[in-house]
Parts: structure tokens; C-alpha cells; sequence
């Protein structure tokens, strides 16, 4: 018994002797010496680790306390952020965008979270060449083996659907956020959304467009305006199920007229690409048989 108190006395008396020879130790196990020095030791190591990863720590601590400063606009960086999107995200986007579900809010479940410019500007850009090629061609072939027709590209097209298409996707949605920025400014139960989620969410809906400008190439009459009716339906419900919450809450007249302009804008878009890029082939025949009218009147009343 007195071997193990003297034991006992000689762990005490080293640990006093350590607390002797670090003033600086404010906790040392007594139990365990060897266990404090670890607990020093792992502490001065930690130290040293933070001094050599400090610079990054720092970032990720203003990144996460929203504190991190923000590039100016004439930077590289400040419009890299508007492409930080992967292919993943522009995929779920675009499905989100041709089937519209009732009860779901397009920029609250895809687009809140990170808005881009990468999917609207490749989807306009991509629906400009679809159009315009698939005019050429469908005019091309509507008019193919008649005598007097020679096939001209019409280059000038793909200047007029840039020009009306993204006019539509940008100046529209500036319009619509600023309308809707002054709305909530009266009524502040509204719910906001930023010019970049509003251009987002146009881009998107653009893009049941480009399978249905292919599909227009064919020479049915009925076919184009069901193919038009369907693109129009399921695009315009994302526009009206995304901006329905931002005016519900406005007075009604305000609301529906808004919802009302929204709509006839895209119809009006949709209905006049599809009348200026493709050739209809009834209205031709009807064309040709005035003119071929005229002419015969116009020798006749020369003859008399």
C-alpha cells in the first residue's frame, strides 16, 4: 500500500514540478502529465496551421458572414459570376421551363438560388439561327421547281430575329422589373424579384421555341398553328405561374392587366415570327392566283 501512495505523491510531484517549469500553462491534466503536453503541443500546432492557412480561413469567413467584397462592374469577375452555372443546373432549368407545373413558383425552384445569363443568352442566340435557317429552308422548299424561282439566302433575317428576339428578352423584363419595383413601393406585401431573375426566367421560356421553329419547316398549315398554340401555352404558363405571386397581391385591375400584357407580348412575338419567317403556302397560292388575275386584265384592257 505504501509503494502505491508514493506513487501516487511522484505523479503529483512531477506535475507540480511541469507547472514549475511552464508558467505560461493555464490548464495541465494532473492525472495524465503527458496528456497536457499533447494538449499544449496540439494547440501550438493549430496555431501554426492557422498563420499558414490564414489568408484562406479569412476568405471563407467573410464568404460566409456575406462579407466578402463584392467586384466592380467594369471587372472581369463581377460577370463571371452571372455564368457560374453548370450544365446540370441549365438542364434542370430548361425542363422546368416546357413543363410548368400549377402551384410552382419557376424562379423560386430554379432560379433564386444562383440566376445566370449563360442559359438565356445561349438559348436566344441558339433560337435566332434555328428560325431564320429553318425559314430559308422551308421557303426554299415550298418554292422549289417552280419556273420563275431562284433561291436567294436571306441573310438580313438573322439581323431582324436578333433584333426582335432580344429585344423582347431584355427590354421587356426591364420594363416588367421596373413596373414591378414601383408597384412595390405602393404595395409592399408584394413579392420583389430582381431584373436578373426576371431576364432569367424570359431566356428560359424561350426555349420550347427552337424544337418548334424546326418542326415549322412542314408544310402544313394546321400543324404550324397547333405547333404555335402549344408552344405558347406551356411558355406563357411558366410567365404566368412565375409573376402571378408578384401581383396578386396589387389591385385586381392592376394585376390582370399586367398578367393581360405579359401574355399578349408573348403571342405577339410567337405569331410574328412564325407570319414573317415562313412562307404560308395557302396564302402564296392565293398571291399567285391574284396575280395571275391581274396580269391577264391588265392585257386584256391593253388589247382593247
Amino acid at each position: 500500500m505504501a509503494a502505491k501512495d508514493d506513487l501516487k505523491f511522484q505523479e503529483f510531484d512531477d506535475a507540480a514540478n511541469l507547472l514549475a517549469a511552464n508558467p505560461d500553462a493555464t490548464t495541465v491534466s494532473i492525472g495524465d502529465p503527458e496528456e497536457g503536453i499533447g494538449k499544449q503541443r496540439g494547440r501550438k500546432s493549430r496555431e501554426e496551421e492557422d498563420d499558414l492557412l490564414g489568408n484562406e480561413d479569412s476568405d471563407k469567413t467573410e464568404l460566409l458572414a456575406g462579407q466578402k467584397k463584392v467586384a466592380p462592374f467594369w471587372t472581369f469577375e463581377y460577370y463571371q459570376t452571372f455564368f457560374d452555372i453548370d450544365t446540370y443546373q441549365v438542364l434542370d432549368r430548361i425542363k422546368g421551363s416546357v413543363l410548368p407545373i400549377p402551384g410552382r413558383n419557376f424562379i423560386r425552384l430554379y432560379v433564386r438560388s444562383n440566376p445566370d445569363l449563360y442559359g438565356p443568352i445561349w438559348i436566344c442566340a441558339t433560337l435566332i439561327f434555328t428560325i431564320t435557317i429553318s425559314g430559308n429552308l422551308s421557303n426554299f422548299l415550298l418554292h422549289h421547281g417552280e419556273a420563275h424561282y431562284r433561291y436567294m439566302p436571306e441573310f438580313r433575317k438573322v439581323s431582324i430575329a436578333a433584333t426582335a428576339i432580344y429585344a423582347y428578352a431584355w427590354l421587356v423584363p426591364l420594363a416588367l422589373w421596373g413596373f414591378l419595383s414601383w408597384r412595390h413601393s405602393k404595395v409592399m406585401s408584394m413579392v420583389s424579384y430582381s431584373f436578373l431573375e426576371i431576364v432569367c426566367v424570359y431566356g428560359y421560356s424561350l426555349f420550347i421555341y427552337i424544337p418548334t421553329s424546326l418542326l415549322w419547316i412542314i408544310h402544313l398549315e394546321i400543324l404550324r398553328w397547333v405547333l404555335m398554340s402549344v408552344a405558347m401555352c406551356l411558355s406563357g404558363a411558366v410567365l404566368m405561374l412565375t409573376f402571378w405571386p408578384a401581383v396578386r397581391e396589387d389591385n385586381r385591375k392592376v394585376a390582370i392587366s399586367t398578367l393581360v400584357a405579359i401574355m399578349l407580348l408573348h403571342v405577339l412575338l410567337a405569331v410574328g415570327c412564325g407570319e414573317y419567317f415562313f412562307d404560308q403556302p395557302e396564302g402564296n397560292r392565293i398571291v399567285d392566283a391574284v396575280t395571275t388575275v391581274a396580269s391577264a386584265t391588265k392585257g386584256a384592257a391593253q388589247k382593247h
